[in-house]
């Protein structure tokens, strides 16, 4: 393992951008960074690394914007205690495999976008998210997020392998959040949910199920761009992600 100096607790502004100038880690060195120390990823601040495979911080509570981006050959990405992901702070490491921040709780406009070999995620504190949060993750196909308020914009476009999708907490579903999703063919949405954009749905496939807890006419604008969805209104919530106590 790299092991980062352990007096230090942020690692700052295009840390590593400026410190590895070749963005290039020599043949022969780690490629897995850890540290227990580092409390803050600040912009940028490991971004763009050939060779970096695995990143570990047990301690780090926020990861600003970039803050762990576009790293082409980076597979794993842990970070146990954080709260805050910013925007695109994930954004563009095209082989990830593996991410572990079980205590996230809001995160920032397309924060994992470009994922595009990552098959599952889960964030069961997750309550807030921003715009094309998992835009072309076109592998991600099991999603675990029992405590999202809303579904933004352009959330899931083109997740082209997600069949089914548990939502028990939304209020909100908004434009063009699942365009693209062409395997979708069941969606299974909670009790507290108000609105649904018209074209929320655009471009999913024919026949898609849409479970609502509600009655036909509660939800403006049905089908929600979904043309040739099967809505089945008044069905109880029966997903797999249960609804959080």
């Amino acid at each position: 393992m790299a092991v980062v100096e352990k007096t230090i607790d942020i690692i700052g502004d295009e840390a590593f951008c400026d410190i590895l100038i070749s963005r290039t880690i020599p043949e022969g060195m780690p490629v897995d960074f850890y540290d227990e120390a580092v409390k803050k990823l600040r912009v940028r601040a490991i971004t763009g690394i050939d060779r970096l495979e695995s990143v570990r911080f047990p301690n780090v509570t926020d990861v600003r914007t970039y803050g762990i981006s576009e790293n082409p050959a980076l597979k794993r990405i842990s970070l146990p205690a954080c709260k805050t992901l910013g925007s695109n702070s994930l954004r563009g490491n095209p082989v990830l495999e593996e991410v572990d921040a079980p205590l996230v709780t809001s995160s920032g406009e397309f924060f994992l976008e470009g994922s595009r070999v990552l098959t599952s995620v889960s964030f069961p504190n997750m309550t807030t998210t921003g715009s094309g949060a998992f835009y072309c993750c076109y592998a991600l196909a099991e999603v675990n997020l029992p405590k999202l308020k809303s579904v933004p914009s352009y959330m899931f476009i083109s997740c082209t392998s997600l069949e089914q999708l548990d939502l028990p907490s939304v209020t909100s579903i908004s434009n063009e959040a699942f365009k693209n999703c062409s395997s979708l063919m069941t969606l299974n949405i909670g009790p507290n949910i108000k609105t649904i954009s018209a074209t929320a749905f655009e471009n999913t496939p024919d026949g898609m199920v849409i479970n609502l807890p509600v009655a036909e006419g509660v939800i403006a604008n049905a089908p929600w761009g979904a043309t040739n969805a099967i809505i089945h209104y008044n069905t109880p919530y029966s997903g797999n992600v249960p609804i959080p106590d």
